[in-house]
């Protein structure tokens, strides 16, 4: 056997560690990195824009030198080829089937670049796709939360997007915790949202509203009150109990106004007056679940049926209305009673139910105010405008939205009822 020469060896090694230390690099098929001006940079690494944490022997310079960061970032800047990347936090969701509705033909009509990406209810995987879409060149960020409990989420999207705009909608982070992270970001963040007052307000009047004018055949049992259970999607969900109060308080104030009194849950003993998913999912298992358990001592047997129910949302509600017809209640056929039940989002399969006279109400979270909400912002961002001005110019022109008082720019998207 030849000997292999030794010049070829040393080739052969030196092309094997090249390969170990040097791998070969995914090429996505994203467009490539381009530029904002007036800043010529066409790749953002989030460390060049991170603030330094203040030396403990130097920290006056620090706060200084950090204050001259967020000071030479508050403009935003025009981004000359805008590219649009839409994170959906499950686009199994029906609630985002909805959304998806709306937002494909509006962003289709505008002939902006656009990419959708579905996190599957997965924090970290929405995290790397705004990674990946950061550095495939897309520099207008829409993105629904997975998780938007906490700050934390939305404080690593922007640290990816470093500098790019992003526009937060939907499902918004607490806003306490939200406010400490635009204190160095550019006026290109926003939020657009529904208020959960708004929501919880205008499903309280409905209810109200139903209730005045059906108090007597609502009221099953003749004894001047209407025995309510209320499906609330999360406990320790500062939204879902917002939803809870607000709707509870507003039909109460209907029924008073017209005389009546107010509503009373089906366990006079329980203070609290709603029932949590206790996955916190606000699931349609739940609802029917929940249901089907109240059903087994509040009935007509018992002289103390269930005589209102209202959800969070319209998979708890539609839960709901699975559990009320296998009690032969709800069935749409003009003969069964039906029990009042309202929930909130008009899905698909919610406008279904209420056309059929199974459902009672829904609250409209206008998905196509927020399609046009979302369009017009990144627009305006993209041509070098603030999210405030953006916002104060859609408030002004529109009366679906509404710029509330405070630091954060936000705008709320008005939601609509129906009623069967």
């Amino acid at each position: 056997m030849k000997k292999v020469p030794v010049f070829l060896l040393l080739c052969l090694s030196l092309a094997l560690l090249c390969g170990c230390v040097f791998p070969l690099q995914h090429v996505s098929p994203d467009p490539a990195p381009v530029s904002v001006s007036p800043s010529p940079a066409a790749v953002f690494n989030p460390s060049d824009f991170a603030i330094p944490a203040p030396a403990a022997d130097d920290t006056a310079e620090a706060e200084e030198s950090s204050a001259k960061l967020a000071e030479s970032r508050s403009d935003p800047t025009v981004i000359d080829d805008p590219k649009l990347a839409v994170f959906w936090y499950a686009m199994a969701d029906a609630q985002v089937f909805s959304f998806r509705e709306q937002f494909g033909p509006v962003l289709e009509a505008s002939g902006l670049p656009f990419r959708e990406f579905d996190a599957e209810n997965d924090r970290y995987r929405q995290l790397d796709q705004i990674r990946d879409a950061v550095s495939g060149g897309w520099n207008l960020l829409a993105v629904q939360l997975v998780d938007n409990r906490s700050a934390d989420e939305a404080r690593e999207i922007l640290e990816l997007a470093a500098g790019i705009p992003v526009v937060f909608f939907d499902r918004m982070p607490d806003s306490t915790l939200f406010e400490d992270l635009l204190s160095a970001q550019p006026g290109n963040v926003g939020l657009i949202c529904t208020s959960p007052a708004e929501l919880g307000s205008i499903q309280g009047k409905m209810i109200g509203d139903y209730l005045t004018a059906h108090f007597s055949v609502t009221d099953l049992n003749q004894d001047g009150q209407i025995r309510y259970t209320f499906l609330t999607g999360d406990r320790n969900d500062s939204s879902a109990l917002t939803l809870t109060q607000r709707s509870l308080d507003s039909a109460n104030a209907a029924l008073a106004g017209e005389g009546y009194r107010s509503l009373v849950y089906l366990d006079e003993e329980d203070t609290l007056g709603f029932q949590a998913d206790p996955a916190g999912a606000w699931s349609s298992d739940a609802g029917t679940a929940l249901i089907r358990s109240d059903l087994e001592f509040y009935n007509y047997a018992n002289g103390n049926m269930i005589e209102l129910i209202a959800a969070n949302n319209d998979d708890m509600a539609l839960g709901a209305l699975t559990a009320l017809q296998a009690a032969r209640c709800n069935l749409g056929d003009g003969v069964s009673v039906t029990i009042p039940l309202f929930g909130i989002g008009a899905t698909p399969a919610a406008r279904m139910a209420v056309s059929l006279g199974q459902m009672t109400g829904t609250v409209d979270r206008n998905t196509a105010g927020f399609a046009e909400a979302v369009l017009a912002t990144v627009r305006g961002l993209a041509a070098g405008q603030s999210a405030a001005s953006v916002f104060s110019s859609l408030a002004a022109s529109s009366d679906l939205f509404s710029v509330p008082d405070g630091e954060i720019p936000t705008l709320y998207v008005r939601p609509l009822p129906v009623l069967s």
